[in-house]
């Protein structure tokens, strides 16, 4: 990946990442105006891919700044999020879906674009 995309990549995450908000909060919004209530509240382990603390955070806060989503722990050996969800069909569409966010903060943290699962000296996923 050149620098050029990896650019390109960091001026688009904004729109991502506001768009994810407002599709969340008019889901949200739905959901107070109507009657009765759709959610299907869960906690989720997600296993992550972040290593630095610093995608780690960017993941954990994006998740939290989206409506009906809040992180609420953060382990690291193995990597982990536990993840609070408002509208959880199913555990495994919900890590998928929070591991499209990953994916787009790994593109933007990582210029080189290794977004693949990194392993680390002892040989651990």
């Amino acid at each position: 990946m050149t620098y050029l995309t990896w650019a390109l990549r960091v001026l688009w995450f904004p729109f991502y990442a506001g768009a994810e908000i407002t599709k969340t909060s008019f889901q949200v919004m739905w959901d107070i105006v109507t009657p009765g209530s759709s959610s299907t509240p869960a906690f989720v382990e997600v296993p992550i891919r972040c290593r630095t603390d610093f995608e780690v955070t960017m993941l954990a806060n994006l998740i939290s700044l989206t409506p009906g989503t809040v992180t609420v722990a953060v382990r690291h050996d193995p990597p982990t999020l536990w993840v609070h969800g408002l509208y959880v069909k199913d555990h495994d569409s919900f890590r998928e879906d929070v591991s499209a966010m990953e994916d787009r903060i790994l593109a933007v943290t990582r210029p080189s674009g290794a977004l693949e699962d990194t392993v680390d000296e002892v040989g651990r996923r």
